[in-house]
């Protein structure tokens, strides 16, 4: 696999600036989102009313969500039960797991790679995932906040992996709505 595989199909600020009934329009059905730093600060297990809302309207549109994180069952089944979500905790991303998993732990036959969106803030975890199992990728800035050493080894990796790939095709704060369709 090429390094720009990982390059996200969609890139937004937050998981509040998706445009998720275009997403839905365009045949993605089905939702899975990543814990840490994508809906939540590193280690905070507090869901706002605003990230409910959220979980609300995207359920309104019509699509189907999940959690799926390599954080600890301690720390997601806590976020998922507050959303009312499926989840898989100690996913081992981006490596581990397959798309039976996902389909059959957290969705229903219907769901298929080229309806399934996975939402990150990741390269390495979240868009490689994607990748892997065919899903369309979209990228969020990672939300701040929670255990800084973490965040900053994380970051470390990120900047790592940012600093190959090719600036015409991905800048950080550089947002874009690709849309497939």
């Amino acid at each position: 696999m090429k390094l720009e595989a990982i390059i996200p199909d969609t890139y937004v600020k937050s998981v509040y600036d998706i445009n998720y009934l275009k997403l839905y329009e365009n045949g993605i059905r089905y939702a899975i989102f990543d814990v840490d730093c994508t809906i939540l600060p590193f280690d905070d297990k507090k869901v706002t009313k605003s990230l409910k809302d959220l979980f609300g309207c995207v359920r309104q549109v019509g699509m189907k969500s999940a959690l799926y994180s390599s954080a600890s069952y301690e720390r997601v089944e806590p976020v998922a039960s507050a959303l009312n979500v499926k989840f898989i905790a100690k996913a081992k991303k981006p490596f581990y797991g397959d798309f039976s998993l996902v389909k059959h732990s957290l969705f229903d036959s219907e769901c298929e790679p080229s309806n399934t969106m996975m939402i990150g803030d990741s390269f390495y975890l979240d868009m490689l995932f994607a990748e892997r199992l065919g899903f369309y990728k979209v990228m969020v800035d990672a939300v701040k906040g929670g255990h800084q050493i973490k965040t900053l080894a994380n970051s470390i990796v990120q900047t790592s992996i940012y600093s190959v790939l090719p600036r015409d095709e991905f800048t950080y704060g550089k947002y874009y709505r690709g849309i497939k369709g």
